[in-house]
């Protein structure tokens, strides 16, 4: 009998114990799920505010010789089918696949948007776009992008199946 009041004694005090002593009662796979849906999200975000970027580029480009709407519909696209397909399918390749999509995009835009390649080869020097404050919605958008990027890292790379030996 005294081994169970000794348990019990001991399940009161940790219950009782500060939060930050108490053992996890989230699983790994709970935190996955999780961070799955946030992941989810943040590309929906992003998605959207590539929509809405789209309809303006478009509308300021109106007239333009050129235009470069073309590209914000693709990123648009790709983002919203990302957001289904992180919520639809809880696979690793597909976790892999989003942060090297991530990768590609960021890549991308310091090489093209940000205009490494010299002066008037960048977003921020096309003139059609220059009353929409591209670098605002450059840094916005770019930040959530990175943090998508370590999200989608994380869900790729971290073990999936962490188990405890608990008894020792």
């Amino acid at each position: 009998m005294r081994p169970v009041l000794y348990l019990e004694t001991e399940e009161i005090d940790e219950m009782m114990a500060p939060a930050e002593t108490r053992p996890s009662t989230r699983s790994p796979s709970n935190r996955r799920t999780m961070t799955r849906h946030l992941a989810a999200a943040l590309c929906g975000i992003v998605g959207v505010l590539y929509l809405i970027l789209l309809f303006l580029v478009a509308d300021a480009e109106s007239g333009a010789s050129e235009n470069t709407y073309g590209a914000y519909l693709f990123l648009a696209l790709t983002y919203l089918l990302g957001a289904g397909l992180l919520i639809a399918v809880d696979r690793r390749p597909l976790w892999v696949v989003g942060a090297a999509v991530q990768i590609v995009v960021i890549v991308l835009f310091v090489m093209f948007g940000a205009g490494v390649f010299g002066p008037g080869q960048g977003v921020f020097d096309y003139d059609a776009l220059s009353g929409l404050r591209m670098e605002l919605w450059a840094a916005g958008i770019t930040g959530a992008e990175v943090v998508l990027l370590g999200l989608l890292s994380y869900l790729a790379f971290a073990p999936q199946d962490v188990r405890h030996d608990v008894t020792a």
